[in-house]
């Protein structure tokens, strides 16, 4: 985009033409054609300013075959990888079952944000369709149904969900120590599965 948004004539020489060796585009791409010029020091393509046509030029520099070869290479590297996108858990049968789910947390280094994410993402990343230079992946199991809290019946000690959490935590939290703030209840996603029936009435 130009500096000015309007420019005299005594501003604009127009009509310049280079052979090559002069001129390049911002992409490294040597330029020869028509240019023109601003007292303003810029550079464009085409003869005078065409908008949506014209190109900023800037002083060509010559490429040594190292740095090239990088380019160019890299160029050629995958760089699109799909984003993550944040799950909200749903309780199923199985889970109340199984007594616990699943918990899988992806860390993106560079904001240390946490995102909970399903398996199908877990999958992705598995298969590096997710950038595993940029997240980090931690599973994790979580217990949802027992005792909320550690009883002690007949001299034997029952973990209750939320101390099974916390050492579950406690322990994956040295690879990542960041769930320790991530994670603001231990007894989340808890499921009460004792039910009293009614008395028959009749």
């Amino acid at each position: 985009m130009r500096k000015k948004r309007y420019y005299t004539d005594e501003e604009i020489i127009t009509d310049q033409y280079t052979i090559g060796q002069q001129y390049m585009t911002n992409d490294r791409r040597e330029y020869i054609g028509l240019y023109h010029k601003y007292l303003t020091g810029e550079i464009y393509t085409e003869r005078i300013y065409i908008p949506n046509k014209s190109r900023i030029l800037v002083p060509y520099e010559t490429e040594s075959a190292d740095v090239k070869f990088f380019r160019l290479s890299k160029s050629k590297t995958k760089t699109k990888f799909q984003t993550p996108k944040q799950y909200n858990i749903s309780i199923t049968t199985n889970n109340i079952k199984n007594k616990s789910l699943t918990r899988n947390i992806l860390k993106n280094v560079s904001t240390n944000q946490l995102i909970e994410i399903d398996s199908k993402t877990v999958n992705l990343y598995r298969q590096k369709k997710i950038d595993n230079n940029l997240y980090q992946l931690i599973t994790f199991k979580w217990v949802i149904t027992g005792p909320v809290n550690t009883v002690n019946e007949n001299g034997v000690t029952k973990l209750g969900v939320v101390e099974q959490n916390i050492n579950e935590i406690q322990k994956k939290s040295k690879e990542m120590p960041e769930l320790l703030q991530y994670i603001s209840s231990y007894s989340q996603y808890y499921t009460d599965t004792t039910y009293t029936t009614s008395n028959n009435i009749n």
